[in-house]
């Protein structure tokens, strides 16, 4: 873990700011002490919480193949464009995050212009990731209840530290420290969330369309015909939308893509692991809005 991300960071005990301490480990003024993984990530789950179903290594290790390869890159582009057109300071917080994948991108991405409107492309033609670039040093935090992930989060960028940390419960961040917020595919904590914004920050949400991957429909969760309503339900009346865009694309999937796919996702869950699928072209419909704090938030 950076040295530098660890005030950001606040004790899952008292919520008081982790420092560095004696023999290497991470703890906060009222002595609180937690140990750092081998891999660089800290454990801050609180002493008592409810038993929730966190990713499995295959779901993991699905997700880094499917997104490694490019076809989530829209969703990359308009989270990178969200980042960029951000002023306020603070870190960018992807929460429930998984192993890291959009935070890298997002860190990685540039703050020019081209961000939103470029479509790269990787040497086989596919829809690569966002451009590189800089978006103005910021630092990043995944936070995800699966260790699993977090091990993979922890070393996906080098201004990005990594959390085991649980979102439906108070988050091991201190008041105001993120500049933005995301949240792609996640459970929403709308009391948290505004807890951890900076006043000028803005939360970024990324929720499935109906449609998203129809073709698949034998093979994954429905999309909820009420999301939008539950998706302002949870943030409302603490948040207010500033921006909604829909993205809709096709992607011509491999049979190792669709097993991907179905398998990095809840779907797992109900789909015999060794279930053979046949390449096919898949349509993935969200939408990616923006939201802010209405006014200051009950803390």
């Amino acid at each position: 873990m950076r040295d530098d991300l660890l005030p950001v960071l606040a004790c899952p005990v008292c919520a008081e700011p982790l420092a560095r301490v004696d023999g290497g480990q991470v703890g906060c003024a009222t002595g609180h002490r937690f140990d750092e993984a081998k891999q660089g990530h800290l454990t801050l789950l609180p002493a008592k919480r409810r038993a929730l179903t966190a990713d499995t290594p295959e779901m993991v290790d699905a997700r880094v193949r499917f997104l490694g390869r490019g076809h989530y890159a829209p969703v990359e582009r308009a989270l990178a464009a969200v980042v960029a057109a951000t002023k306020a300071p603070g870190v960018v917080l992807d929460v429930g995050s998984g192993p890291g994948a959009y935070l890298a991108r997002v860190l990685d991405a540039s703050a020019s212009g081209r961000v939103a409107d470029d479509v790269a492309r990787a040497p086989d033609g596919r829809p690569d990731a966002a451009p590189a670039g800089s978006v103005t040093g910021r630092l990043g935090v995944a936070l995800d209840l699966s260790a699993v992930a977090i091990r993979r989060a922890a070393r996906v960028h080098p201004r990005a530290g990594a959390v085991v940390g649980d979102v439906t419960e108070r988050l091991p961040i201190v008041d105001d420290a993120a500049a933005v917020v995301l949240d792609v595919f996640a459970p929403r904590n709308q009391r948290e969330y505004a807890r951890v914004l900076h006043p000028a920050g803005v939360l970024a949400v990324v929720t499935p369309r109906t449609g998203h991957l129809a073709e698949l429909a034998e093979a994954t969760i429905a999309v909820d015909p009420e999301k939008e309503r539950r998706l302002r339900d949870s943030l409302e009346p603490t948040f207010v939308q500033r921006s909604s865009e829909d993205l809709t694309w096709t992607m011509d999937l491999s049979a190792e893509d669709v097993h991907d796919v179905v398998h990095m996702g809840p779907s797992h869950h109900h789909v015999d692991p060794d279930r053979v699928f046949a390449p096919t072209t898949v349509t993935a419909a969200v939408t990616v809005s923006t939201w802010t704090v209405v006014g200051p938030p009950t803390r």
